[in-house]
C-alpha cells in the first residue's frame, strides 16, 4: 500500500513537471509572438512616417507651385488629417493578428515661421539689436524678465562666433536646436519655457542640399500665420490687443499677398518692418501620431522648402 501513494506521488509530480514545463514553452511561444508583432508593427510605423514626409514634401511643392511666395492659413498644408484608418497599401500589406489592429494615422502640418526665430539673435556672427528688442518685447508679453535676451544672445555668441580674419573661430557652445535646450541658458527656467512655447523656434542658418549649402538666417515672421503675440513684439508701433483685433477679426476672412496691404488692416496702419516680416515661409513643421497594433509613435519633423526641393532639417520621435 505505501509503494502504491509513492507511486501516485510520483506520477503527480511527473505531471506536475510536464504540465510546467508545457506551460513554459507555451508562454516563451507567446512572448516570442508579441515580440515579432510589436517590431513588425514599429518596422511598419516608419514606413508610414516616411510615407508621411513624402506627403508633406508633395503637399510643400504643389502649394509653391500654385502660390508662389505667399502661405497662409486657408491653404491645403494648413488643413489637419483628423485620425484615418490606412489599408495594406500604405503598410505593405503587414497584418497583425488582431482583427482591429488596422494602422491608424492622424496629425497637421505647421508654419515654423510663424513663430519667432531665436537664431536671429545673431546674425552672421554679430549680436543683432533689432531682434533683441523684438525678443524682450515677447519676453514683457508673456511676463518673463526681458533682461533673458541678452542673456540668450549671448549664448548664441558662443555657438557663431564673429569671423576673425577672415576666417570663422572654433564655436564654445553647441547650437540650440530645440525649446527645451533654452533650459541650459541662465535663467530659461521651466516656466520661462514653457511660456515661450507657442511662440518661439530655433531654425538653421545654413540648410544644405547635397553638394549645395544655402544660408537661410535672418528668417522673418509671416504676418499671414503668426499669432497675436509674435506679431505684436514683431511690430514695434502696435500692442497685443491691436494685433489680436488684426487676427481675430481680419485675418480670419481673408489673408495678405504683401505687407502693405497688411498694414492698411491694422489699427492705425503702423509700419509692418519688411526686415522682420514677410507674407511667405521656408520652414514648416509635421507633426502626428501614427498607431499600429499595440505601438504608438509621436513624431515631429522640420521641413525647409528651398527653390527645387524640400529637405528634411530634423525629426524627432516622442
Amino acid at each position: 500500500m505505501g509503494q502504491a501513494g509513492v507511486a501516485i506521488i510520483s506520477v503527480l509530480l511527473v505531471v506536475t513537471l510536464a504540465t510546467l514545463i508545457v506551460s513554459s514553452l507555451f508562454w516563451r511561444e507567446h512572448v516570442i509572438v508579441r515580440s515579432v508583432e510589436n517590431r513588425l508593427a514599429l518596422a511598419q510605423m516608419r514606413w508610414i512616417e516616411t510615407a508621411v514626409l513624402d506627403w508633406a514634401w508633395v503637399v510643400l511643392r504643389v502649394d509653391q507651385a500654385c502660390s508662389g511666395a505667399v502661405d497662409h492659413l486657408t491653404e491645403l498644408w494648413a488643413t489637419p488629417v483628423e485620425e484615418t484608418v490606412l489599408d495594406e497599401t500604405v503598410t505593405g500589406g503587414a497584418r497583425i493578428s488582431d482583427t482591429d489592429s488596422s494602422a491608424r494615422l492622424a496629425g497637421q502640418m505647421f508654419d515654423a515661421q510663424a513663430r519667432l526665430n531665436l537664431n536671429n539673435l545673431v546674425i552672421d556672427g554679430q549680436p543683432s539689436t533689432l531682434h533683441r528688442e523684438v525678443f524682450e518685447r515677447l519676453l514683457a508679453i508673456v511676463g518673463r524678465p526681458e533682461s533673458l535676451a541678452g542673456q540668450l544672445q549671448m549664448r548664441l555668441l558662443r555657438a557663431y562666433p564673429p569671423m576673425v580674419g577672415g576666417r570663422r573661430p572654433q564655436a564654445s557652445a553647441l547650437p540650440l536646436l530645440k525649446l527645451a535646450d533654452l533650459r541650459t541658458v541662465p535663467g530659461f527656467d521651466e516656466a520661462t519655457t514653457v511660456a515661450l512655447e507657442p511662440f518661439v523656434v530655433f531654425l538653421p542658418k545654413r540648410v544644405r542640399f547635397g553638394a549645395s549649402e544655402f544660408v537661410t538666417e535672418n528668417s522673418k515672421v509671416n504676418v499671414n500665420t503668426a499669432p497675436p503675440e509674435v506679431l505684436a513684439a514683431s511690430i514695434a508701433d502696435t500692442d497685443l490687443q491691436a494685433a489680436r483685433r488684426f487676427v481675430e477679426g481680419v485675418r480670419q476672412r481673408t489673408y495678405f499677398a504683401s505687407l502693405d496691404v497688411a498694414r492698411s488692416r491694422f489699427d492705425g496702419s503702423p509700419v509692418l518692418p519688411a526686415n522682420l516680416l514677410s507674407v511667405g515661409s521656408d520652414f514648416f513643421f509635421v507633426k502626428g501620431v501614427v498607431r499600429f497594433g499595440r505601438v504608438e509613435s509621436q513624431s515631429e519633423a522640420l521641413l525647409y522648402r528651398g527653390a527645387n526641393r524640400v529637405e528634411l532639417i530634423w525629426q524627432h520621435r516622442y
